[in-house]
């Protein structure tokens, strides 16, 4: 299918092969950036083998997902990069269609009103040829990827991108990229009511909404709590962040834990140990079998610990913020709803803050 490309497709294409050629292992999203446009503007400049619309009915296309078998999903933000591979199990979406969910191998929370576009999209790299569903918000900002693997059943891939290919059209407009994150007053909010009805939460999952009623950002209701729930961390005497410490604390003492990335659109969450711990320049990575974890720690400009109480006793995370104040990554000890949280995990965040600080 032909897709009608945008104005300034072709020259787009070539800024795009020219800095390919000068930095080969660029990435989409950082070629996007460097070109001064959003990433989709790339991916719909494709001439060979064009990106494929889909048709807009997202839910209904993720409800069947589960029937194509293994594949690699990756959610991402500026600073953190997500990757699963495993078989997606039942996916439910709310009455409203607003919101979906799967749990299992692969586990992720879906704002559906942020997924304007969706494309299949070829690629051909180093590896060969490779394959994935696209989606993307009104800002033209990739919201998930869905890469086909080798094991991927072929035929109910293919008949999936079928049901749902759109018809060919002129592509919709991409919006202008939307302001930057506006933080909350904090000398407006009232930060003893917060601090009282932080006190008494019962489950994390309300925590957004007390966020809400109180009308302040995530980042502005830790500074206004106290160490005793929010805990500024810095690096430690020999320069490792505290993510870098935590992930070789947590492989040394084989200690299971939670991660959750994500954007506007979507959280993707995995569970389970961490094997390989791999520093790469600013980067740290998790390099495991079904689950890679890179995060750019030049992206983050601040750590927490953060402490939430709940019917089940305290839950505390390590929180990760960009320079705009946006929540990019965060880690819990592995636990199911109703139990209490793990106490080898709860050593693992203490030794981050015994830790001297520079």
């Amino acid at each position: 299918m032909q897709q009608v490309p945008p104005k300034g497709g072709t020259d787009l294409l070539q800024d795009w092969s020219r800095l390919l050629e000068s930095q080969p292992r660029l990435r989409i999203r950082e070629a996007a950036r460097q070109l001064g446009v959003c990433e989709l503007a790339l991916v719909r400049a494709r001439s060979v083998e064009p990106a494929q619309p889909l048709r807009p009915d997202f839910p209904a296309l993720m409800a069947e997902m589960h029937t194509v078998g293994e594949v690699m999903i990756l959610a991402r933000n500026d600073a953190v990069v997500h990757e699963v591979t495993g078989t997606f199990g039942e996916f439910r979406t709310s009455g409203s269609g607003a919101m979906g969910l799967a749990v299992g191998e692969i586990d992720v929370r879906v704002f559906f009103r942020h997924w304007q576009f969706g494309y299949r999209v070829i690629e051909h790299v180093r590896s060969g040829r490779r394959e994935s569903l696209q989606f993307f918000d009104a800002y033209g900002v990739a919201i998930q990827k869905i890469y086909r693997t080798g094991r991927t059943n072929g035929d109910a891939w293919d008949s999936l991108v079928a049901r749902f290919t759109a018809p060919e059209t002129s592509p919709t407009p991409i919006a202008p990229a939307p302001e930057r994150v506006k933080r909350a007053d904090a000398g407006v909010v009232d930060a003893e009511s917060l601090r009282t009805e932080w006190r008494t939460l019962k489950d994390v999952h309300h925590f957004n909404a007390m966020l809400k009623r109180h009308d302040c950002d995530r980042l502005t209701a830790l500074e206004l709590m106290g160490d005793e729930h929010a805990l500024r961390l810095d690096h430690s005497a020999e320069g490792e962040s505290p993510l870098t410490q935590l992930l070789h604390q947590v492989c040394e003492a084989a200690c299971p834990i939670m991660t959750f990335v994500g954007n506007r659109g979507i959280v993707q969450i995995h569970t389970g140990p961490v094997e390989h711990v791999v520093p790469m320049g600013d980067w740290i990575n998790i390099l495991d079998p079904g689950f890679n974890l890179h995060v750019d720690l030049s992206g983050i400009t601040q750590w927490w610990r953060v402490r939430r109480p709940t019917s089940d006793g305290a839950v505390s995370s390590l929180e990760a913020y960009d320079a705009d104040g946006v929540l990019v990554l965060t880690v819990f000890g592995a636990r199911k709803p109703g139990q209490p949280e793990d106490p080898l995990w709860q050593q693992q965040l203490s030794a981050l803050e015994d830790s001297p600080c520079v």
